[in-house]
């Protein structure tokens, strides 16, 4: 899963373990899912400094074919986002390799998709954009510098418009795309903080890891970001609203797995709208009841049924609440939650509770 971000430091509001209040206004961001419509007028806008709107995916050719409507359709998310103080954003996304080659080679192709994502930023006013371009593997030499000078150009036209540019991050970048002159023309990046374990991985087990060698954990990949140059005060790590369930060949925890797992939500969604999520974390502890993993923390539940064993692993209030705090520990600029919506609202008061405390008002 993918899944999916200016930021300052403000006196404001938080609250430091001790229970004094923290002069840091740490952020929370959320993406929200254009495939669950108007689950949004569940989620209390207010919570969340921005919010992005996700996704909008480049094709080949360069260009932005299916925007899900925006922002035609959702005028009245505009709308509330601006009278709640949130600030609403697009998320760009490019998951394909041959397609990333294909347009950072040719400068028709960039000078096309950077157009059309003004255009697009332009039409609601939006606050800024984000750039999601997950790639795995190394890329060429040309595609790595037209990349970069695509950022340097559209950094350029947006603080032209007093709009931020964020970029969402793996936790390595093994493709080669950014140095640090390119990555620190982001205004923030938003770390990925989840997918330790995923969909095809051959052994079930953890989506997020706090600490450890393991590559992904939040460790490592702060470690690896701040040798960078970027500031804390720019990273906002991610945190994941879902989980995954897989066939297993055994009850052991971290088990091989014998097929592809599946997504899994926290809390349960309406079928029609996400029919490829059939099972939430919340469902399958009813019924199964849960467990708790001893090094990282993270929830699981097990059970069998006629085909065989199966394990889903997910993030739960507690696991989360360690991922908050570190973030607060870290002095880092705040949390992103992917994706909004999956929590049918359970979180919002765990979200404050660590960010928004009354008390500190």
């Amino acid at each position: 899963m993918l899944l999916i971000f200016s930021l300052i430091i403000l006196a404001g509001s938080g609250c430091a373990r001790n229970n004094k209040c923290d002069p840091v206004h740490y952020q929370i961001w959320g993406y929200y899912p254009h495939w669950i419509k108007d689950e949004w007028k569940k989620i209390d806008l207010r919570l969340f400094d921005r919010v992005f709107f996700f996704d909008i995916p480049v094709s080949v050719a360069g260009t932005v074919l299916e925007t899900s409507d925006w922002p035609r359709n959702w005028q009245k998310l505009i709308v509330a986002a601006k009278e709640k103080g949130s600030r609403l954003q697009l998320t760009f996304t490019l998951f394909d390799a041959a397609v990333f080659e294909r347009v950072f080679t040719n400068q028709n192709l960039q000078n096309t998709l950077k157009a059309q994502m003004l255009v697009l930023l332009d039409q609601a006013d939006s606050g800024g954009l984000q750039i999601d371009f997950e790639i795995f593997s190394p890329v060429s030499d040309k595609s790595a510098e037209g990349f970069r000078l695509f950022l340097k150009t559209i950094k350029n036209d947006l603080a032209n418009r007093k709009k931020s540019l964020t970029l969402f991050v793996l936790s390595h970048d093994r493709a080669g795309l950014y140095d640090k002159e390119t990555i620190g023309r982001a205004d923030f990046i938003v770390i990925q903080g989840y997918d330790i374990h995923w969909k095809e991985s051959v052994n079930a087990g953890p989506i997020t890891q706090l600490r450890g060698k393991l590559e992904g954990s939040w460790e490592l990949s702060l470690e690896y970001y701040l040798s960078l140059g970027i500031p804390r005060n720019k990273i906002i790590m991610s945190v994941p609203y879902f989980g995954y369930e897989w066939p297993t060949v055994s009850n052991v925890p971290g088990a091989m797995t014998r097929a592809i797992g599946s997504e899994i939500s926290f809390a349960p969604l309406p079928a029609n709208l996400v029919p490829d999520v059939k099972a939430s974390a919340m469902a399958r502890i009813k019924q199964y009841g849960a467990r708790r993993d001893a090094t990282t923390g993270s929830p699981y539940y097990i059970f069998k049924d006629e085909s065989g064993w199966y394990q889903g692993w997910y993030e739960d209030d507690k696991s989360l609440s360690a991922k908050f705090e570190y973030v607060k520990e870290n002095r880092l600029a705040g949390i992103a939650v992917f994706p909004l919506g999956y929590d049918d609202g359970k979180m919002q008061n765990l979200l404050r509770s660590h960010f928004r405390p009354p008390n500190c008002r």
